[in-house]
């Protein structure tokens, strides 16, 4: 259980963070976005990124919390029912790289593909408190996400796999030396999810391998990261779940979008490609990471 969750509430870094990603690979295209209340503090924050072979161009904006914790500069989830979500968005994004503003519509549906899994069944006492500065509770669940996006004048129809989550507690972004949260899926029937979080008082390790129709629980998880000009480029996973079964995943990242945190931390979202057992996925792997 959330250990004085009502203590924890009253904090000026209290936080509700809803996050959601998808790859779709015959278009080539992914995007990631997160919307994030800080109520103590009247902060809202969203980002918003779409990659390409072309193009990584995206939005990050702050606004006072208002009356609408899942809406800010364009960005919208609505919750349906039965495990979907309709995700739009329809503003500006910017590509850092030369400059360009892209006008963007996006109208997205996404779909659950397996049981909400709780980052809770993974960490005991230990872990609840070495994560309490990041999130004291945090769900998982992967799925399919289905609909149109518009790039200036060019329409995608899109249809792709990714992963969503929930975190509510106190998120002080300096508190972590380090985080790595990556996921893929490898098909509607197998994903998986792994976050590392390294502070100074140690590690936490969690997530879930989604095969077999059941959610593994991620008690462990080793990770081999090699940097390039201190950019995620390839890494090594070996993750055991609470059943004592082993997975060993190979990840390489083809591209990825860089989003300050603050003046000491980097969030890196990168597409990157993984082979598990031969099989071959696509996901999000984010490493927060500290500036040189």
């Amino acid at each position: 259980m959330i250990q004085d969750i009502e203590t924890l509430k009253k904090h000026e870094d209290w936080n509700e963070s809803y996050y959601f990603n998808f790859h779709d690979s015959e278009n080539n295209l992914t995007a990631f976005m997160r919307i994030g209340n800080k109520v103590n503090k009247n902060e809202k924050m969203m980002f918003f990124y779409i990659m390409t072979d072309k193009l990584t161009a995206g939005v990050k904006m702050e606004a006072p919390c208002g009356g609408k914790p899942l809406n800010i500069a364009g960005l919208d989830y609505q919750e349906m029912g039965g495990d979907k979500w309709k995700l739009t968005y329809k503003g500006p994004m910017l590509d850092p790289s030369d400059e360009t503003v892209y006008q963007v519509n996006m109208d997205v549906t996404w779909q659950a593909l397996n049981p909400v899994m709780d980052y809770m069944d993974c960490v005991d006492e230990k872990g609840v408190e070495l994560s309490k500065n990041v999130a004291s509770g945090h769900i998982e669940q992967f799925g399919k996400a289905s609909g149109k996006i518009k790039i200036d004048d060019q329409e995608y129809h899109v249809s792709g796999m990714g992963e969503r989550d929930e975190s509510i507690g106190v998120r002080a972004w300096s508190s972590p030396k380090m985080w790595m949260w990556i996921n893929s899926a490898f098909s509607e029937d197998e994903a998986f999810n792994v976050t590392k979080l390294s502070v100074e008082e140690g590690e936490v390790d969690a997530g879930y391998f989604h095969t077999n129709h059941r959610n593994m629980a991620i008690i462990k998880s080793d990770v081999d990261l090699k940097l390039d000009n201190w950019i995620p480029s390839k890494f090594t996973m070996k993750l055991g779940d609470n059943e004592d079964n082993q997975y060993q995943v190979e990840g390489e990242v083809i591209r990825f979008g860089l989003i300050p945190v603050d003046e000491r931390m980097n969030l890196i979202e990168t597409l990157s490609k993984y082979n598990w057992n031969g099989k071959e996925g696509y996901g999000i792997a984010e490493f927060l990471l500290r500036k040189v």
